[in-house]
C-alpha cells in the first residue's frame, strides 16, 4: 500500500496527534508522498519538530498546537486552515488512549466519561470541522483511528472499548451522509503497535505483552510505517471506491 511520490501533490492533508507514534510515520509519509501536511498536537515543540523535519526531507509542513478536548483550540487550528489553505483534502483523527483499567462494577464514572470524551467526543468535533470545509469543497477523505478494543472485547477496558466501537459506529453514520458530496470516511482498528508507548509496557510487563502476542497469529507488532502506509492509502486516490469500511491493522488476531 505504499505510495508513490507526488500522490498527495497540491493537497492539504491534517493529522491530528501528529507529535509522536502512529501520527509521527504518517504525518512523515504524506511529506513523502508530496502533501501540505499539517501537523497537529499538543505538544508545540514536538509539532515543530516533526513539520521541520518533513521540511527537511523535501517535503511541506505546518505546526499547529491544538487540544483536541478544547472548541476554542479546534476553532483556531481550523481558522488557521482556512486561513492559510482555504481547503482540506484529508484528514487522519489520531486521537485517543486508555486511561486504566478496571472490572465494569469498579471503574469510576468521571473516567468512563473522560474515557468517551478523548476517545470518541474528541473525533466528533474534528469531523464536525473537517466536514464543514470539505463539504464547502465537495471532496475530501477522513480516516478515525479506532483500535481492535473496537471490534472485540477486552476485560477491564470497559470505558476504553465503548469509545472505540462508538467511533466505528459514528464513521459509518458519518460515511453514509457523505458519500454523495464526494467525501469518504474510513476507520483503522490496530491491534498491538511498535509505538513508543508499545517499548515503555515491553520494559515494565514483559510477560504481559508476550500473553497478547501470543494471540496474533503473526507474532508480532504492526511497525507504525505499516500503519502510515494504510492511512495514507485510505486517504489516497487508490481508496476511491472505499468507504465506510473498517480496516483490521492486527496481524490477523480478529480473523479468528
Amino acid at each position: 500500500m505504499h505510495g508513490s511520490p507526488g500522490v498527495f501533490d497540491g493537497k492539504v492533508v491534517l493529522v491530528f496527534g501528529a507529535s509522536s507514534g502512529m501520527g509521527r510515520a504518517t504525518a512523515q509519509e504524506l511529506g513523502r508522498q508530496g502533501a501540505q501536511v499539517i501537523v497537529a498536537a499538543r505538544r508545540s515543540e514536538l509539532c515543530a519538530e516533526v513539520a521541520a523535519g518533513i521540511r527537511a526531507a523535501g517535503g511541506a509542513a505546518r505546526a499547529i498546537a491544538v487540544d483536541v478536548l478544547s472548541d476554542d483550540s479546534l476553532d483556531a487550528c481550523f481558522a488557521t486552515i482556512q486561513q492559510q489553505f482555504g481547503r482540506l483534502d484529508g484528514a487522519f483523527n489520531n486521537v485517543g488512549r486508555t486511561l486504566g483499567s478496571s472490572p465494569t462494577h469498579e471503574t469510576p464514572l468521571e473516567r468512563f466519561r473522560d474515557t468517551l470524551d478523548i476517545n470518541l467526543l474528541s473525533a466528533f468535533r474534528c469531523m464536525q470541522r473537517e466536514l464543514k470545509l470539505m463539504r464547502a469543497q465537495g471532496s475530501g477523505a477522513i480516516v478515525n483511528n479506532s483500535s481492535i478494543g473496537g471490534t472485540r472485547g477486552f476485560a477491564n477496558l470497559p470505558d476504553y472499548c465503548a469509545a472505540k466501537w462508538g467511533l466505528i459506529g459514528m464513521t459509518k453514520a458519518t460515511a453514509l451522509e457523505n458519500a454523495a458530496h464526494g467525501i469518504r470516511v474510513n476507520v483503522i482498528a490496530p491491534g498491538l503497535v511498535a509505538t513508543e508507548r508499545f517499548e515503555l509496557i515491553r520494559a515494565q510487563h514483559a510477560a504481559t505483552l508476550e500473553a497478547r502476542l501470543a494471540e496474533v497469529p503473526m507474532g508480532r507488532p504492526a511497525s507504525m510505517e505499516e500503519i502510515a502506509s494504510t492511512v495514507c492509502w485510505l486517504l489516497g486516490p487508490g481508496a476511491s471506491y472505499l468507504t465506510g469500511a473498517v480496516l483490521p491493522l492486527d496481524g490477523g488476531e480478529c480473523a479468528g
